[in-house]
């Protein structure tokens, strides 16, 4: 097998967690629910249903649609204003020219997902994508990271996952992944850490720059 790193997409490589945050207010309150924005930015990084059963835990099904795609209504359109984190593109590239597999694995839906690779400029260099539509279970349970190596062909021994918000280390944590943290999602250190993240790093930038000191270097050299 070979060696590769996962990636979360949302406030890992692109800058959307607070947009997420944002439009997720204003869809609670079209649906006459009065969510704190402290509390949705707790719930980023879990997918559409699983941040709804988090958030409001009374809604039904009818409901939990309603507010998906109230959602989707308000994202979608500012999908254009979103932009990379810094170093992104540049790290991604840096792993692939190096022989490892990149993959993201993110909650977000295929489409979104695919266009937001795009934002972050490494089309060319993701090999994988385990997306929204490919899970039962969204982060942390640590289906999506399984789903990711096996796409992918990794062993978790293999792997490095890096990600912003607790749900993508304790998900890293079950599937039995190291984890790399980052900050670009608004996710401190110390939560990153008692979460399961190995190290935390400001973003990706700051991540390729100490890339040889990092988890990942042992891929490098495997």
């Amino acid at each position: 097998m070979s060696n590769g790193v996962i990636f979360d997409l949302d406030g890992t490589l692109v800058d959307t967690n607070y947009l997420h945050v944002v439009t997720w207010w204003e869809a609670f309150r079209r649906r006459g629910h009065d969510i704190l924005m402290m509390d949705i930015h707790g719930a980023i990084g879990r997918a559409d249903r699983a941040l709804i059963e988090y958030l409001l835990p009374s809604a039904d099904d009818e409901e939990a649609q309603a507010l998906t795609d109230a959602h989707a209504e308000l994202y979608k359109p500012r999908l254009g204003e979103v932009r990379p984190v810094p170093g992104a593109g540049e790290l991604l590239h840096r792993l692939a020219r190096a022989g490892l597999q990149v993959v993201v694995g993110t909650s977000a839906h295929k489409d979104d997902a695919e266009r937001l690779i795009g934002v972050a400029g490494a089309q060319d260099a993701v090999t994988a994508i385990v997306h929204a539509q490919d899970v039962e279970r969204s982060k942390p349970d640590p289906e999506p990271v399984r789903q990711a190596l096996d796409k992918a062909g990794l062993a978790p021994g293999d792997a490095v996952f890096v990600g912003d918000s607790v749900w993508d280390a304790l998900a890293a944590r079950g599937a039995g992944v190291e984890c790399v943290g980052v900050r670009t999602g608004g996710i401190d250190t110390a939560s990153l850490t008692d979460a399961g993240a190995r190290v935390v790093y400001k973003d990706c930038a700051e991540l390729l720059d100490h890339l040889d000191q990092s988890p990942i270097a042992r891929l490098l050299t495997g």
